[in-house]
């Protein structure tokens, strides 16, 4: 397995430190890989904030040491989202998917509530919750209030349980990173961070090929994708999405469903005078590695974490991500301009009438 050393970065070589405080940051992950991905991402950038001397106490000249502990959700699916990470980006395996999956992370989450309030039901609501949102200002605002708290009332409890131990007050963190302004600030560091082990890549994409990803929430949720909003292109409006292109250039489809489920967006591809071909029976981490070996475009959902990390991660020179304006979701409409070299101009977001 491939090995990485992570970028080594003083941002607080200029500051006169006296104390570092250690503070820990609580992550809670759900779903499959790509939700993962954005929510351990979101912890990590909070984690860079913290260290990198923001939020600098110039009174008492303190500085923070910022650890994640990671929590896994209830649903079985995790089994597989977490062997998935740890596969196939090496640098999570430093971390105890459970470290927050017990009775002593619930009672220290017990004392938290009883000393800072939030809900006394653990993974409910918490202090500092202002963190939870993709807000830089509001973040700011929850990480400044926690940094406040940790120099009043600062202590460290013992998770026998997990042999770790856990700051009072913690960080409780359930978000999604996209391409917002932590991800934008931090960019290097993720790419870094995240980096990908080829053993999992089967296919890659053809230098000159473009990339749609078929998510398919329809066949994969058919009771629930219309109400949760899980709205896709039509073939004819996935065509569309490559109107800019020329006849004869070429489109890989990536799905995980079979080739004839995609076989719509083929034909409305094809009518356009594109060359296809449809990537099939490969596993989630494999067609992660498909969308990130494209160096031209690739397009799909806005709502995939899936698709927005392997554009984050990736190579291609343009990501397309879409949102229907009759899903619920064109509120989540990422607004920040990236300014980092290789994400600046890389994201192209449209909401499709």
């Amino acid at each position: 397995m491939e090995a990485h050393q992570n970028i080594v970065r003083n941002y607080t070589s200029h500051l006169d430190i006296l104390e570092t405080i250690p503070v820990t940051i609580v992550c809670q992950l759900s779903g499959e890989m790509g939700n993962n991905l954005a929510k351990l991402g979101h912890c990590l950038s909070l984690k860079w904030w913290l260290e990198s001397g923001a939020f600098y106490n110039s009174t008492h000249k303190i500085g923070y040491s910022a650890r994640v502990a990671l929590r896994h959700q209830e649903h079985s699916k995790w089994v597989r989202g977490a062997k998935d990470l740890q596969r196939c980006f090496p640098n999570t395996n430093r971390f105890d998917f459970s470290e927050a999956n017990n009775e002593d992370f619930t009672d220290i989450w017990k004392i938290q509530h009883q000393m800072f309030g939030g809900d006394e039901r653990v993974g409910a609501q918490s202090p500092f919750s202002e963190i939870n949102t993709n807000d830089k200002q509001k973040i700011a605002t929850g990480l400044r209030a926690f940094t406040t708290a940790i120099y009043e009332k600062h202590a460290i409890s013992y998770n026998p349980t997990s042999k770790s131990n856990v700051s009072m007050p913690f960080l409780f963190a359930n978000n999604f990173q996209l391409v917002d302004s932590l991800a934008d600030q931090f960019y290097e560091e993720s790419r870094h961070f995240f980096l990908f082990n080829e053993t999992c890549c089967k296919e890659k994409a053809d230098p000159d090929e473009n990339v749609f990803h078929y998510r398919n929430f329809k066949g994969e949720m058919p009771k629930v994708w219309e109400s949760y909003g899980f709205h896709e292109v039509s073939p004819l409006q996935a065509a569309n999405l490559f109107g800019h292109l020329r006849d004869g250039d070429k489109i890989a489809i990536v799905t995980r469903f079979s080739r004839e489920s995609a076989l719509p967006y083929v034909e409305a591809f094809e009518q356009r005078g594109f060359k296809v071909r449809v990537i099939e029976g490969q596993d989630g981490p494999a067609d992660f590695c498909f969308l990130m070996s494209a160096k031209k475009e690739i397009a799909g959902m806005m709502i995939s974490t899936y698709l927005m990390w392997a554009g984050y991660l990736g190579n291609a020179s343009r990501v397309i991500a879409y949102s229907l304006a009759s899903s619920n979701h064109i509120h989540s409409v990422p607004t920040h301009n990236a300014t980092s070299p290789g994400l600046k101009g890389k994201f192209d977001f449209r909401v499709i009438q």
